[in-house]
């Protein structure tokens, strides 16, 4: 057996992230393969497939999203899916928040459209007030609320469980649309305290608290609507909010999600007026929908559409909030109603449908054409099978019995650029790279219409995209997506819970600004990539125009992604607001998503960029040593 070829950080990331009980990571790569091919009948399995994936995987040429390496071959086949779409429903007030909750609970991130129009058919509603206490011997009992519950006829005894968290927050729908009731009392007794440990995700519970402050936060907010009768696109956001906020106090999920609203929505300035400075609404990135009526009117210089245009500009310049989603190109070959994505932008979905990601490293690849083809080959058939996982909701087993849509993505591509000797700003000019994505989707289209066909499902509507890959790419230590190096030396910040054994020793800390409970540990890093690339070809994006970087978005939504590219644009502090508009007006049409994100719009961002010179102070005489190697250890 070869030994693990870890990036600076991948080891941490696996141990922390990862690993169930005491994995090696072998022991994690047997788990997910076969996890992966138990999903369906042996006789859908390649002979020989369970040991070409194993290798595959093992060794980094290509992997499965996060979710896969942490939920298959699991206890149970939920926790499969990357992402969701929470709609809603047909006339059901407590359709779209109890869907969010819960797939928020199973650790999946979720996007929503929050349009007017999505909300009009709602029915009215009434105030309603919580009352809410565990029993007197619950260890919890001196944090929280003090009601006497045997005054009120209507007393609901929440279940220790995410489905029984769920039917709460139902309740509380339930009752505001009631006419002959207003209160609900909440028994809370069963709820474990804080402290707990939690099966399943691992980490420990953290008692009945948040959901009390959810249950009643919710009731205040509808109770404030009440007078109205309907939600606004913004008390149905601060109710999600809510939602989210409560499933990260337990310090294991971390709640994402993305927010839409079209871009002639009567509360659009509300809308973009919530993270105006990058704080507000922090469970969420918000884009504002664009469609081809908005360019159509951009080119005729109409009023609305420029002034929506500069309100985004000024935002991305400023904090990296909204970006935009163009749903006309992202409807092309689509069923149904796509007006909304997964949080980081790369799948449009309809209504209860998720994302199943996983993704081929081209870096591990180079110039093995051959190698790239059977990578993605393999990772089409994983995530076809992936799509046999359990959910909660029939609405999301149609669609995903309908569409079947899965997402084969890219990582480590600056590397595989530079080792054709192309400057990553050069690639759309590059034959040979063309060719290679272009037989690599042959291999995917190819492998999708057959396997589907072998086990009577339907053919999957789209199946490649560009995902962030964050911490996959981590692991092997190489560029995350499409995306070229953020810089040659730079601190990088990476979160724990502050019980967490795995946090590692000997690095500078702080405590996290937006999150409880949460240690940053601030890890200096030489790129790695310096170490294996002539430095001439390696560009940084600091050194790259937002045109630059938006024509190579341009490139792989044209020649890989039938789904979406994920991708933000860096915006330095000498960027003007006239350069972004002008490259949106340029690129905008070709691109299903636009993000872009500023150098210094927000504390503890995830990166830092230093120069060598100040990355040397940081290692120079201290524990940091080794970073000098890109290859910082786990102590």
């Amino acid at each position: 057996m070869t030994e693990t070829q870890w990036g600076p950080l991948g080891q941490m990331i696996h141990e922390r992230t990862y690993k169930r009980g005491g994995e090696s990571w072998d022991g994690t790569v047997a788990r997910v393969v076969d996890g992966n091919l138990g999903l369906v009948s042996p006789e859908y399995s390649e002979a020989g497939e369970a040991a070409k994936l194993h290798d595959l995987i093992s060794n980094f040429g290509a992997l499965p999203a996060g979710r896969h390496l942490w939920s298959s071959g699991a206890d149970s086949k939920l926790g499969l899916f990357n992402c969701w779409r929470a709609g809603w429903g047909k006339h059901d007030l407590s359709y779209h928040a109890c869907y969010l909750f819960d797939q928020l609970m199973l650790g999946g991130g979720v996007g929503s459209n929050y349009s007017l129009d999505y909300l009009q058919d709602l029915p009215e509603f009434g105030a309603v007030h919580v009352h809410v206490t565990p029993h007197d011997d619950h260890d919890d009992h001196a944090d929280l609320p003090d009601a006497n519950l045997s005054i009120y006829c209507n007393v609901h005894r929440v279940e220790d469980s995410r489905e029984g968290w769920v039917d709460a927050l139902r309740t509380v729908f339930a009752v505001a649309l009631d006419p002959e009731e207003q209160h609900i009392a909440f028994d809370v007794n069963k709820v474990r305290p804080s402290g707990s440990p939690i099966h399943g995700f691992g980490g420990t519970a953290s008692g009945p608290g948040p959901l009390v402050t959810l249950l009643q936060s919710v009731a205040k907010i509808l109770a404030a609507e009440s007078k109205r009768g309907s939600l606004t696109p913004i008390s149905a956001m601060e109710i999600d909010h809510a939602i989210a906020s409560c499933v990260v106090a337990g310090n294991v999920r971390r709640s994402a999600r993305m927010s839409i609203i079209h871009w002639q929505d009567p509360y659009l300035d509300e809308f973009l007026a919530l993270k105006a400075d990058g704080t507000g609404h922090w469970s969420t990135n918000i884009s504002v929908e664009i469609d081809d009526r908005f360019f159509h009117h951009l080119s005729l210089g109409m009023s609305q559409a420029e002034d929506v245009l500069s309100k985004v500009a000024r935002g991305m310049v400023a904090n990296g909030e909204p970006g935009f989603y163009n749903s006309s190109l992202a409807s092309e070959g689509e069923r149904g109603d796509v007006r909304s994505t997964n949080p980081c932008g790369e799948i449009a979905l309809e209504d209860g449908e998720p994302c199943v990601l996983g993704h081929v490293n081209m870096a591990h690849w180079g110039k093995d054409i051959n190698g790239a083809r059977e990578a993605a080959r393999l990772m089409a058939r994983f995530l076809l099978r992936a799509t046999e996982g359990d959910v909660t909701s029939d609405v999301s087993r149609t669609i995903i019995d309908s569409n079947r849509r899965i997402g084969v993505g890219l990582f480590g591509v600056q590397e595989w650029a530079a080792a054709y000797g192309v400057k990553w700003s050069d690639i759309p000019d590059s034959p040979d790279l063309q060719l290679t994505l272009e037989l690599m989707s042959y291999e995917v289209d190819k492998a999708c219409e057959e396997y589907a066909e072998q086990m009577g499902m339907a053919v999957p509507i789209k199946n490649k995209t560009v995902a962030p890959t964050g911490t996959i790419a981590k692991m092997p230590g190489v560029s995350e997506g499409i995306h070229p190096i953020y810089a040659k030396h730079f601190v990088q910040r990476v979160r724990f819970a502050d019980n967490d054994p795995a946090i590692p020793v000997g690095f500078a800390t702080e405590k996290c600004i937006y999150s409880d409970n949460t240690t940053v540990v601030l890890i200096p890093t030489r790129n790695a990539i310096l170490d294996k690339y002539e430095s001439q070809v390696i560009q940084s994006v600091d050194e790259l125009t937002v045109d630059q970087q938006l024509r190579v978005q341009a490139f792989f939504q044209e020649v890989w992604a039938d789904n979406a590219v994920s991708f933000t644009v860096n915006v330095s502090d000498t960027t003007r607001i006239g350069e972004v508009m002008q490259s949106i007006r340029k690129f905008g049409p070709q691109l299903k998503g636009t993000t872009m994100f500023p150098d210094a719009s927000r504390e503890q961002a995830p990166y830092t960029r230093v120069t060598e010179s100040e990355f040397s102070e940081w290692v120079s005489g201290n524990d940091y040593d080794e970073c000098a190697t890109g290859a910082c250890p786990v102590r």
